[in-house]
């Protein structure tokens, strides 16, 4: 059963955070993910560059392979991607950048090498994940659980918002135990539950591990505005 450690501590400075829309159809990729979705790591395979193609909403007529729907990113052999829908034969991939940005967008799926699904034991979880430089999650083992402790802020790369004093920040501390590559909880008035609840007025959020990648979606109630978790998370050394 999952125990609490303490409420989510939360700065709420200004409201509740501010969320994108989720794709409007199956021609759209963007880069919030739906861990409601099935979600699978691949990897890029070359020797070519693979360019990111354009949506139905930049094109009607992409994602395709004519010239009018390639954009300009792109990657290459052995870049790892999260693979988070399909449209025909074109998958919706999302990229993760050394310093924590990242890049959706369609890409052929037959560039794709999919990794064999498996699930992670514990220690695949552990470690200090980040996203960027304002989210940072750190996960330990609990007996046959996990205690997962974030911390986020928004604006303290602003050096404006700092001199202000207008740095919002977000926090939580649970214990709680995954599913496999699965987990989630919602930090409640009568504790913590395993179950995300993206309406609800408490700290939620939920994850799914594809090492070497930690995908997350959170609420708006884990900080103050436009605090947010969700993301794709790369574990530190």
């Amino acid at each position: 059963m999952p125990s609490r450690l303490g409420s989510a501590r939360c700065a709420i400075l200004c409201g509740a955070a501010l969320l994108l829309p989720a794709p409007a159809s199956s021609t759209e990729c963007g880069d919030r993910i739906d861990l409601a979705k099935p979600l699978s790591l691949a990897t890029v395979t070359g020797p070519d560059r693979v360019n990111f193609l354009k949506s139905g909403a930049a094109d009607p007529g992409c994602p395709s392979l004519t010239p009018a729907c390639r954009e300009r990113a792109y990657l290459v052999a052995g870049n790892p991607v999260v693979v988070s829908g399909t449209s025909g034969a074109f998958a919706c991939a999302t990229y993760l950048g050394a310093e924590g940005a990242t890049r959706s967008g369609w890409v052929p799926h037959a560039a794709l090498a999919e990794a064999p699904a498996e699930a992670p034991d514990l220690d695949a979880w552990t470690g200090r994940w980040t996203s960027g430089p304002e989210q940072t999650i750190a996960i330990r083992r609990s007996g046959p659980s996990l205690t997962v402790e974030g911390d986020a802020t928004y604006g303290a790369q602003d050096p404006d918002r700092v001199r202000r004093g207008a740095v919002n920040m977000g926090s939580y501390a649970v214990t709680i135990r995954p599913a496999g590559s699965a987990l989630a909880f919602t930090d409640g008035q009568k504790g913590v539950i395993g179950a995300y609840d993206a309406e609800e007025f408490s700290c939620s959020a939920r994850m799914r591990l594809l090492p070497p990648i930690l995908v997350v979606e959170s609420n708006s109630a884990c900080g103050g505005m436009n605090v947010s978790f969700s993301g794709l998370y790369r574990r530190g050394d």
